[in-house]
């Protein structure tokens, strides 16, 4: 599969939009979570809630993995980044939702968390599989432990 760098710069911005526009709402509003949800209203147990709102972000980046081709030059950096980003995500979704005894979440909050854990693993997943320029000798010394990849043009 190749890059599809328009549909990733515009899915981000619609994140960064949706971020934006749900902060500002959130200032002149409670968020109907926790404390603050009314009673009554549509809600799911918190162990079954986290895991369906969290588990997107681990199954789009794997079904990526598993069903696209192998590209040239694809090699252990993107594998590794990619397996890396699920095994996060598969603690949050699959560890971490049998350990929590929150309260109950809304219904509303699952749906929009889905949507967005989706998005999420696809811009990740697609980025670091496809779109990612790793080169071999940052994987090496001091530079891979400060976490840099790729060495910045300010830098040479």
């Amino acid at each position: 599969m190749e890059c599809r760098s328009a549909a990733v710069s515009s899915l981000s911005w619609a994140l960064v939009v949706g971020g934006v526009a749900f902060l500002l709402r959130q200032t002149r509003r409670c968020g109907e979570y926790g404390r603050y949800a009314e009673p009554g209203g549509r809600c799911w147990p918190a162990g079954p809630a986290w895991f369906l709102q969290e588990v997107p972000a681990f199954l789009v980046p794997l079904l990526l993995l598993l069903l696209g081709s192998a590209e040239p030059g694809s090699g252990t950096g993107r594998s590794l980044l990619v397996w890396t980003f699920m095994l996060h995500y598969f603690y949050r979704s699959c560890v971490y939702s049998l350990l929590t005894r929150g309260r109950p979440v809304p219904v509303k909050i699952v749906c929009s968390s889905v949507v967005f854990c989706s998005l999420n693993g696809f811009l990740q997943g697609h980025h670091l599989l496809h779109c990612a320029q790793l080169q071999h000798t940052g994987l090496t010394g001091v530079r891979l432990s400060a976490g840099q990849t790729q060495r910045s043009a300010a830098a040479v």
